[in-house]
């Protein structure tokens, strides 16, 4: 499979949602999805609860992962069908391996809702100050990784990078001083900034280099392409669907996502400004 043909199968899943199919039998895929609590991994299950993947006959099965490369691992040996919210350079260097992974629609282009940050009290008040100071990222691969590095580069810097995992595990690392700068995704902390308790010192929207660029991708099992590819299409006419609810009915979109992620509601409308909606088409991975 060349390049062109993994880009133009997620093209074709997204222009499949404007096609309208005869209802089939119901269907069920197993879905893992990174990163519980993020605006990316609602997606699936809010459109479980309008309805929309009943309309085309389908069952998920949704299970949360750490992160992108345990996603990469559970659509590789099977044990989901899709993946969401993966780092696309991840899922290109496993394919470049052999793992049977194929790319099928955007998540992400650009990085509007990462954020890196640092302790109230910290002397480090931008990015630029980072050279010789130490920022956590979550694994080799994932999108926080590689905006981190486009900013480094940018501003001319050479921080540690520290693989600290998961948010909860960063907060900890930064706030007991093993580390000096975190990973943040909105609304996700927002409201300790808001208090000074920690303060950003990068977005992602700021890298250049990657704001035309697609860093996160979903993914299928190409076995499953090969087998289900109707039952793919269906699927992504409902993912769609989802997500133009969401871009088009903005704040009811926040407030469900306040209560999926057992957030209050206004620490979630926080990441409103961070919200562009071109970041989130699916049709065309870029760069």
């Amino acid at each position: 499979m060349n390049r062109r043909t993994i880009l133009t199968i997620g093209a074709g899943a997204a222009l499949a949602a404007s096609t309208v199919y005869p209802a089939r039998a119901a269907e069920t895929l197993n879905l893992a999805v990174g990163q519980q609590g993020s605006w990316d991994a609602m997606t699936p299950q809010l459109g479980v609860d309008l309805g929309y993947f009943k309309k085309e006959g389908l069952d998920l099965n949704i299970a949360y992962t750490a992160g992108g490369p345990d996603t990469i691992q559970a659509v590789t040996t099977g044990s989901a069908d899709m993946g969401f919210a993966v780092g696309t350079t991840a899922v290109i260097a496993a394919f470049a391996k052999g793992a049977p992974v194929r790319i099928v629609a955007a998540q992400m282009t650009g990085s509007v809702d990462l954020y890196f940050y640092v302790k109230g009290d910290s002397p480090i008040n931008k990015f630029s100050d980072m050279n010789g100071k130490s920022i956590g990222y979550t694994r080799l691969g994932s999108s926080s990784y590689t905006v981190e590095r486009s900013l480094a580069d940018q501003y001319g810097v050479k921080p540690t990078f520290v693989a600290t995992g998961e948010l909860p595990a960063t907060l900890t690392q930064v706030m007991s001083g093993q580390v000096d700068a975190g990973w943040g995704t909105v609304p996700q902390l927002l409201d300790q900034v808001r208090d000074k308790k920690l303060k950003i010192i990068g977005r992602g929207s700021d890298a250049k280099a990657i704001a035309g660029q697609t860093i996160r991708v979903n993914i299928a099992n190409a076995n499953v392409l090969a087998s289900k590819r109707d039952v793919a299409l269906r699927f992504y006419r409902a993912y769609s669907a989802t997500n133009d609810y969401i871009l088009n009915n903005l704040d009811k979109a926040i407030a469900y996502y306040a209560k999926y992620a057992q957030l209050p509601l206004e620490q979630a409308k926080l990441m409103k400004p961070f919200i562009d909606p071109k970041a989130y088409q699916l049709r065309s991975v870029m760069g």
